[in-house]
């Protein structure tokens, strides 16, 4: 590491200068000789250099080519940008900074959804360290802290004695950055909508790791299905599915098992599916 040349990205910028003199000289076997114009009164070095300067392309802050370890001039140019422009331009110099703030917003549009907003902060100080070594992860951080569509919708269905009863159902579609929305459904009393909310952030990442190459999506609703009956079971997952029919699909979002939704749930809903939509998409 004490090497002057050690680092990659010189040794490979140091190739590019030496290829493109190269090809900018005439090779005899003897010497090499460098076409100037006579009016060019400069070291034959520097010419070359600002030539090579002049035709290598503007790095974009949008290059993938640093990965997480940036450059310090376009990490620079990221830390210049505002974070956040609510109240004045808010700015960060370190990783843990950006962490904060990101934490900050998520408290400041949520504070009352407690389980979500442990998620965030769980999530963004695990990945402080690579804000701090490429600042432009926390730009793309800032979009998550927010879904992209959040559905809640009234569940109407009829018990075993005839009583018109009401759940609350939820989707939440939050990324589809990698493709189609996907992720499961639970049914349970503990399920509100800061569950749902952390269960659609923590799927962002667990979908990204396993490299099933679809987006994030969690849903569900507050219904107890330990106490019900099969008949039961099948008049809520139909109700539940008849509102859900208008938002998922095999090209728009893929609904599978969770804690409470097994094969027989996932049969009623999928029955229900086929004959609200009339469609019979594979995967859903």
């Amino acid at each position: 590491t004490n090497q002057p040349f050690s680092n990659p990205l010189t040794i490979n910028r140091i190739d590019q200068m030496l290829s493109r003199l190269a090809r900018s000289t005439t090779v005899s076997p003897f010497r090499t000789t460098v076409q100037v114009q006579a009016q060019a009164q400069v070291p034959v070095l520097s010419t070359a250099i600002r030539s090579f300067s002049i035709q290598e392309p503007k790095k974009s802050l949008l290059t993938h080519e640093e990965g997480v370890h940036q450059t310090m001039k376009v990490s620079k140019s990221w830390r210049n940008k505002p974070l956040f422009r609510r109240q004045g331009d808010v700015r960060f110099k370190t990783g843990l900074e950006a962490a904060n703030l990101l934490i900050r917003e998520a408290k400041r549009r949520d504070s009352h959804e407690k389980e979500y907003i442990d998620s965030v902060t769980a999530t963004m100080q695990c990945l402080s360290p690579i804000f701090d070594r490429n600042p432009k992860y926390a730009f793309a951080a800032k979009t998550l802290i927010e879904p992209e569509r959040f559905i809640q919708f009234r569940v109407a269905w009829i018990d075993d004695m005839g009583v018109n009863r009401l759940n609350r159902g939820y989707r939440v579609q939050y990324s589809s950055a990698l493709g189609p929305y996907a992720g499961s459904l639970h049914f349970g009393s503990h399920i509100t909508t800061s569950v749902v909310h952390s269960l659609g952030f923590d799927a962002i990442f667990s979908n990204a790791l396993t490299g099933i190459g679809h987006g994030a999506a969690v849903g569900g609703a507050d219904f107890n299905p330990l106490d019900k009956s099969e008949a039961e079971m099948q008049r809520f997952c139909q109700s539940y599915m008849t509102e859900l029919s208008k938002y998922v699909g095999i090209d728009q979002d893929i609904p599978w098992m969770g804690k409470g939704v097994g094969p027989e749930e996932m049969g009623f809903m999928y029955g229900q599916y086929k004959r609200v939509s009339g469609r019979s998409g594979k995967g859903v």
